[in-house]
């Protein structure tokens, strides 16, 4: 019997490369990529690799639907944020499974409306569109406030409103308006479980088919790196660092955190679907943040590292309107990715280090990139390294995260990072200067 064949909307760079993709399809599906016109121009190296794997078409324009009627694919699936709502078009036109009961429903205005709709957030948001709309905005909301596109990832583009001079930096600096809100700042707290270096936040994937909902993992993050007004276009430079799993949460928390979630969910009618939600955490409960239309970047890899489910695979399977197998138990222990930035992500990278010098610090199994000495600092996206922890358990990954901040610190030094308030939050106090060595 033939496998079904499921066309993928690709653009690189998303929570899934290629070979992933590859691996995951195996016993599932016969994945057939798309690439909307715009993408193949602008990364034209995808299409001389892309075929190595699988059969590809470029569409004339943005017409993803005739794509994929012509391939007479049984679903359509995306790992980038940027393709969610071409995808979710195609859908709608050829009434596959994956479309949410609502229009628009990775709009997180449309989400914040929703919720509040259905009951299960109380969190104010309006549309920015134009300069003058802000202060507008400002005294419906109140402050503090937090100033975001509609439509975005990785914190892209955020700004923290919290004063009157806050609101007069954007209104002196900032030029792109349209396609933004204001919405409510959630309180920040601490994570339940009094862990110092975890951050107030979690996120959550779900498989969704139909109306049924399966939890597949739940992420701890390490704390948010943000450097106010230092990003584009007036926005703060807000980076995103790291997911740990499993979960530390005490049992409460952590149900609180799937039954918030679940409610987002029916909220926007999520069908046949893999969804990344993330959600702040505190005293009062659980309060989501947003849902995203697709899997989460970078956590299919640290997943992996535990044995937990192929989120990958799952995704695939859930576009064929097809429920999953049972996920695996997972594997003792805990796994970290880790995405450290410069505390200034502009200029030169200064130090020297290689990945046989990560690799010497304590934990790391993986190195998935690091800053080069002479090359630009947004090379890398403005971070030093990326990598992955695996630790037998949580006191050994306390410890782990201790020595790799410190260890980061010495082997960056000439960039900064030995006095980075961030890293040294990680390191749970001053930083030392320990630069490993191979035997460590």
């Amino acid at each position: 019997m033939n496998a079904p064949r499921l066309a993928v909307l690709h653009r690189p760079h998303g929570a899934a490369g290629l070979r992933e993709i590859f691996a995951a399809s195996r016993g599932l599906c016969e994945p057939h990529l798309v690439l909307r016109q715009e993408v193949a121009e602008q990364d034209p190296e995808i299409l001389r690799t892309a075929p190595s794997f699988f059969p590809v078409s470029v569409c004339t324009g943005d017409d993803v639907t005739s794509a994929v009627r012509d391939m007479s694919a049984a679903g359509l699936v995306t790992f980038h944020d940027a393709e969610l709502e071409h995808v979710d078009a195609a859908l709608t036109a050829l009434g596959l499974p994956g479309r949410s009961l609502i229009d628009d429903a990775w709009d997180k205005l449309v989400q914040r409306r929703a919720f509040e709709s259905a009951g299960c957030s109380a969190i104010r948001a309006v549309p920015v569109d134009r300069a003058e709309d802000l202060r507008n905005a400002v005294a419906r909301i109140g402050l503090p406030a937090v100033l975001k596109p509609r439509r975005a990832a990785g914190g892209g583009g955020v700004a923290f409103i919290g004063t009157e001079a806050d609101v007069q930096h954007q209104l002196d600096r900032r030029t792109r308006w349209n396609g933004l809100l204001l919405e409510t700042r959630i309180p920040s707290s601490a994570h339940p479980s009094g862990v110092g270096w975890l951050g107030d936040f979690v996120s959550v994937e779900t498989a969704s088919v139909g109306t049924d909902r399966r939890h597949l993992a739940v992420f701890d993050k390490v704390p948010v790196s943000v450097v106010a007004r230092a990003g584009h276009d007036g926005a703060d430079a807000v980076d995103v660092t790291g997911d740990v799993t499993p979960s530390r949460l005490p049992a409460p928390a952590y149900r609180a955190v799937l039954d918030a979630t679940s409610a987002a969910l029916d909220a926007l009618g999520v069908r046949d679907r893999v969804t990344h939600t993330e959600l702040r955490i505190g005293s009062d409960g659980a309060e989501v943040i947003e849902v995203n239309g697709r899997v989460g970047g970078h956590l299919a890899r640290v997943l992996r590292l535990v044995g937990g489910p192929d989120l990958i695979g799952q995704a695939l399977t859930v576009a064929l309107g097809v429920s999953p197998a049972p996920a695996p138990e997972t594997a003792p222990g805990y796994a970290l990715g880790l995405f450290a930035p410069f505390p200034d992500r502009t200029g030169p990278v200064l130090s020297s280090v290689s990945r046989a010098d990560l690799r010497a610090l304590p934990g790391v199994v993986g190195v998935d990139e690091v800053a080069r000495q002479g090359a630009a600092r947004q090379d890398t996206g403005g971070r030093i390294a990326n990598l992955t922890l695996r630790a037998p358990d949580s006191e050994t990954l306390d410890r782990y995260v201790r020595e790799v901040s410190s260890g980061l610190a010495g082997l960056f030094a000439a960039d900064g990072m030995r006095d980075d308030p961030w890293l040294s939050r990680l390191a749970g106090g001053p930083l030392e200067d320990r630069r490993p060595s191979h035997a460590d």
